[in-house]
């Protein structure tokens, strides 16, 4: 009997060898090509790279990541993060194209996981049939036809934003951050939602707190290798926070859907016809997908209204914030005034059309230069399906990409002069030959923001309401604000400028 046991202890034995023999091969192979790849300097014992960012302030985080940053010498740098994750930092444009410019790494890195009790299975974290399932359900909501009748509502709220600066902000410091972000989430919500918000109510300035607090919690799990296991996590104060913030977040965005949910008529869709009479705004193909085609349900229409309500509201807002800025700290390009004057007119009552957007490429490279010095979403990552082969070194299957655009965009190898503010980067002529990898502030490939169009023309209908009626006068410059490591690229203080009425009889 002895004997038996034993023979079939044997025989188990080898079994669960010979079965996880790939996957032990696989792991040590993972481990020999990281040791081979570039790493960054300073790493610590056990906790690796992050050891550098422990105690640091938001600030001092930032600051500490470009120096380190700043130093490298080649596109590809390991970073550990604990003893057993390493993060490869890919940094240059051909790394880059191979790493996220095809349909082969599309799964998100685990940092998105920090993200998924509030945005769950959303396009920003899902991957797979899924991903691909919703990209096809949401790209009809940014299609031409629908862009048209934004317009409109995008004026509106401009003329809200520039009526209530005229009545409490003129000719003294003013920080934008507030402001702008009340236009940002009132026009995603009255355009993709269909819904119009009462910002004024506790529930929609609970709504932005729980934003920046839940980012900050992301951002403290990021620099603390121990608060990536959920079980440690879990027991930590920042859960409470989380738990708080999730709260508010997923009741402001169920009370959306359900507004928008009554009387809820199906409709069938033609979104290649730009004359029919009515568009549909991003929640109603959502729930036109539900009751009509029965393949998405409550839970997927949360997780995308959640999606888009933060990344439509959030990162716009970050890019105005800097653009204002930057307008205002460089007199001399406030010619876009000109160009607006131009072709709309000095009567302030005529509202700029989709045409008339269009036409005003100043302030289009105005506004992909503020991208480039300041992109909202400062860093992309992404899991490795397959091996991907550099002249440094082969980055394994599994690995997490991560990269960071901020200093892609900053890399004087790339942009010459890069601190500098030069819309003439933008110009076609000055674009030949440049890689297509080294400008991304709507990240590339597969994965890229599937709003950028809306976003472009929000931004653009701003500013004409804005320069129209005002001069921007400089408050904060490059040099004084502070930037802080969040999940959004923010200024710590927030931006501050001057609004001066305009003479419309002398500019």
């Amino acid at each position: 009997m002895f004997l038996e046991l034993s023979i079939i202890t044997l025989l188990l034995g080898i079994l669960l060898i010979f079965v996880y023999l790939k996957t032990i091969k696989e792991h040590i192979r993972y481990w020999i090509l990281m040791g081979r790849l570039p790493t960054i300097v300073n790493r610590r014992f056990l906790l690796g790279h992050a050891g550098i960012f422990i105690g640091l302030t938001p600030e001092q985080a930032w600051s500490l990541a470009r120096r380190v940053l700043k130093k490298a010498t080649t596109p590809i740098l390991t970073c550990y993060v604990g003893p057993f994750l390493v993060a490869v930092c890919v940094m240059g444009p051909q790394e880059l194209e191979a790493a996220i410019g095809s349909m082969k790494n599309l799964e998100k890195c685990e940092v998105y996981f920090f993200m998924k009790r509030w945005l769950e299975q959303g396009l920003l974290t899902s991957a797979g049939p899924k991903w691909q399932k919703r990209r096809k359900i949401l790209t009809p909501a940014f299609h031409f036809s629908i862009l048209l009748d934004f317009i409109d509502l995008f004026n509106k709220e401009m003329d809200n934003f520039v009526n209530r600066i005229e009545a409490n902000h003129l000719d003294q410091p003013v920080d934008v951050t507030p402001l702008i972000s009340d236009y940002t989430l009132l026009t995603i919500s009255e355009t993709s939602m269909g819904t119009k918000l009462d910002l004024q109510t506790q529930e929609g300035r609970n709504y932005k707190q729980a934003v920046d607090d839940i980012g900050n919690v992301v951002y403290e799990r990021i620099v603390a290798p121990w608060l990536w296991y959920p079980r440690i996590f879990d027991l930590s104060s920042f859960r409470k926070v989380e738990y708080r913030s999730l709260k508010i977040l997923h009741s402001f965005t169920d009370n959306i859907i359900k507004k928008r949910s009554e009387n809820f008529k199906t409709f069938d869709e033609d979104f290649e016809n730009s004359y029919t009479k009515r568009k549909y705004p991003l929640l109603d193909i959502l729930l036109n997908t539900k009751f009509k085609h029965k393949s998405i349900d409550d839970r997927g229409i949360r997780e995308e209204v959640d999606t888009f309500m933060f990344e439509g509201h959030d990162t716009t807002a970050a890019s105005l914030n800097f653009t204002t800025m930057l307008l205002a700290n460089h007199s001399e390009i406030q010619q876009v005034y000109q160009e607006i004057i131009n072709t709309l007119g000095t009567d302030l009552s005529t509202k700029p059309t989709y045409a008339d957007l269009q036409q005003m490429s100043l302030l289009e490279r105005c506004i992909k230069e503020s991208l480039r010095l300041y992109p909202p979403v400062h860093i992309v990552g992404r899991t490795s399906s397959e091996e991907i082969t550099t002249k440094y070194g082969i980055i394994p299957k599994r690995a997490l990409l991560v990269t960071f655009i901020y200093d892609l965009h900053r890399n004087p190898k790339y942009w010459p002069d890069p601190e500098k503010f030069n819309p003439s980067r933008h110009l076609p002529e000055n674009s030949i030959g440049r890689h297509p990898f080294v400008y991304i502030p709507f990240s590339a490939g597969p994965r890229n923001c599937i709003g950028q169009r809306f976003a472009m023309l929000e931004m653009k209908a701003f500013f004409c309401g804005v320069l129209r009626k005002f001069k921007l006068e400089p408050v904060d410059t490059p040099e004084t604000i502070v930037l802080i490591q969040h999940i959004i690229l923010k200024a710590k203080d927030g931006v501050k400028v001057k609004f001066v009425l305009r003479n419309l009889n002398n500019n």
